[in-house]
């Protein structure tokens, strides 16, 4: 069976990492290498990966610890887990979530059979180990990513050849970041395998979430704007015409986005929050 590599970028999880490697090890597909890129903790995150390392030793899934001496972001830590990765697929995942042990195993096995780029299952919100929230990736997720679908950082498991040496997730974008990747993703692979089960969770608890501990969480607009017209001047004689409209119809859907924004400022700061909610209820109910 081809090897999996499982990139975690972790910033001050002292508190939870044995339980995410613990929960990784439950994974039923093996052989596994766990990619942990430190982003300079100042806690004992570091000395709790080791002592796992120490204590949990298996020819099969295997842990490597990288360490940032500067705090560098996520980004930045992904972009590192990905040069140093050997395995064919890459599996993306936050420190506070978790994969169902049967995930990978059923996006290798449907990749392997289709000799696929792309596999995505679908994914829950888990708070206080009850369901809040499922979210399904089914229907044509070229359209739904192109109006600001988030696919979900862990949910899809990515060929390596397909990103390595081609994509880098953008270190200047601070904020939902996956969106930006994953949209990339998907338009480079022209074609997905689509496994239904909610096989991908997104823990949602009261300490900081990964997003919430590099940066102030604030829209980047143009930046997400030049980040997808680099990518279709990059690749525009890989990606068929119908997937360069979906991409181009990406970008208008940011720049909506970036109108109803600043559209929303102004009604809030002259008219207050309660007319812009009524406006936004009476848009909704049409």
């Amino acid at each position: 069976m081809p090897l999996v590599s499982i990139i975690i970028p972790i910033f001050n999880r002292e508190e939870i990492i044995e339980k995410t490697l613990k929960k990784l090890r439950e994974q039923i597909y093996r052989p596994l290498e766990v990619i942990i890129v430190d982003d300079a903790s100042t806690d004992k995150t570091v000395q709790k990966i080791n002592k796992f390392i120490q204590n949990f030793h298996e020819e099969k899934f295997k842990i490597n610890l990288y360490i940032n001496e500067v705090n560098k972001g996520g980004c930045y830590s992904r972009n590192y887990g990905i040069l140093h990765s050997k395995g064919k697929y890459i599996q993306f995942l936050d420190s506070d979530d978790f994969l169902n042990p049967i995930k990978i195993s059923d996006q290798v096995t449907s990749l392997e059979k289709s000799k696929g780029f792309l596999a995505v299952s679908d994914y829950q919100y888990i708070k206080n180990d009850q369901i809040i929230k499922k979210c399904r990736n089914d229907g044509n997720l070229f359209k739904r990513v192109s109006l600001g679908w988030s696919i979900y950082t862990s949910s899809p498991l990515i060929k390596a050849a397909l990103i390595k040496n081609n994509l880098k997730w953008n270190e200047k974008i601070l904020f939902l970041q996956d969106k930006d990747f994953l949209f990339k993703v998907l338009m480079l692979a022209g074609k997905y395998n689509y496994i239904p089960g909610f096989t991908s969770n997104y823990v949602q608890h009261d300490n900081n979430q990964i997003s919430d501990l590099y940066k102030i969480k604030k829209p980047q607009f143009f930046t997400i704007i030049l980040s997808r017209l680099n990518f279709i001047v990059s690749f525009f004689f890989k990606l068929n015409f119908k997937i360069i409209l979906y991409s181009l119809l990406g970008i208008l859907q940011i720049l909506i986005e970036f109108n109803f924004y600043y559209l929303k400022k102004f009604i809030i700061i002259f008219f207050g929050e309660k007319i812009f909610f009524k406006i936004k209820k009476i848009i909704r109910n049409n």
